[in-house]
């Protein structure tokens, strides 16, 4: 699958609560890094982990994503950064959350994937009212 097709059945699965399909777009042995940088490590564990999310927080959500780059490394292997939206309809997450991702594609799956919500660095800091000023790269919400 190109990086496009693999992006697109992510977001399909993910609209879908559909747990195992998301984990089918991963390799047996893939490493998933949550948002929270918890590590779930092969397909099982991460649609078990995804099941329980699917199921309470983050129930109903809707998600967008979209390649920003795509570089080869070595034949077939591929890093590809994206960006997405996550829409939740109510509960303790309800909003809209804007994230990135780095992926490492192989041979049409995912190998390795960090996930991390983007937020406003001077939140981050605990409300460094400097540091919100510079806004490094960028972080604004």
């Amino acid at each position: 699958m190109t990086v496009d097709e693999v992006i697109n059945e992510l977001v399909r699965v993910w609209n879908a609560g559909d747990s195992a399909g998301w984990a089918a777009c991963f390799a047996e042995d893939a490493v998933f890094v949550d948002v929270l940088g918890r590590v779930q490590r092969g397909r099982t564990v991460i649609a078990r982990e995804h099941r329980k999310i699917f199921d309470t927080i983050y129930r109903g959500s809707r998600l967008e994503i979209r390649a920003e780059s795509s570089r080869p490394l070595a034949d077939g292997l591929l890093l590809v950064h994206s960006t997405s939206t996550l829409r939740v309809p109510d509960g303790p997450r309800a909003g809209e959350t804007r994230a990135v991702q780095t992926m490492l594609l192989a041979d049409g799956l995912v190998l390795a994937f960090q996930n991390t919500i983007r937020s406003a660095v001077s939140g981050f800091a605990k409300g460094d009212e400097e540091l919100g000023r510079l806004d490094p790269l960028g972080w604004g919400a």
